[in-house]
């Protein structure tokens, strides 16, 4: 099983990013994963073709089997960075786009308060389910992770909290069902 778990945010430092590589170290024996940075996408334009950079985030998402989004949470929504590369990936963009009709979608997210980036996870998902996505989100599978900070080592990335790794490999192990189910 292919996945590209997507680093919601084009900060340099990131807990979400700590999040999405723990995984991919984690589940390598049930999964490749693949951590991908939007950093380096232009903003969306409407009407504008869409880049090589552009190009190589939608092909990453045709080639995988599944998508895993990790969003931090900026003013009780999604980073406006975030916001733009989905954008690219929807029916309205230039191009061949339309990338996530119906590809299964996890989203998860850490923050440093007590909500654990539960409103961007909400925001995410009402995206992923609009009519310019249509990706297949498995419902019910929510990982809130809040205090990032005191949860993940901030020197080396790893997640150290033992009752968020029991959530995230519960989250993750319905995720695979999911997919597999999918391929059906």
């Amino acid at each position: 099983m292919k996945l590209l778990a997507i680093v919601g945010t084009n900060a340099d430092f990131s807990y979400n990013r700590f999040l999405e590589q723990f995984m991919a170290k984690r589940y390598q024996d049930q999964a490749e994963i693949e951590v991908y940075e939007i950093a380096d996408l232009p903003p969306f334009k409407k009407e504008a073709q869409p880049d090589s950079k552009v190009e190589e985030f939608k092909n990453k998402i045709r080639e995988a089997d599944g998508v895993i989004f990790a969003t931090p949470e900026y003013d009780h929504g999604i980073p406006s960075s975030l916001k733009s590369a989905m954008e690219w990936t929807g029916s309205h963009a230039q191009g061949n786009a339309n990338v996530m009709k119906m590809k299964p979608a996890m989203v998860l997210g850490t923050s440093y308060g007590i909500q654990g980036a539960s409103r961007a996870q909400e925001e995410m998902r009402e995206i992923l389910l609009s009519p310019d996505q249509s990706a297949n989100v498995l419902p019910g599978n929510e990982v809130l992770i809040g205090h990032a900070a005191d949860k993940f080592d901030k020197n080396i990335g790893d997640l150290l909290d033992q009752e968020t790794i029991h959530a995230i490999d519960l989250a993750f192990s319905n995720f695979v069902k999911f997919v597999e189910q999918t391929q059906k």
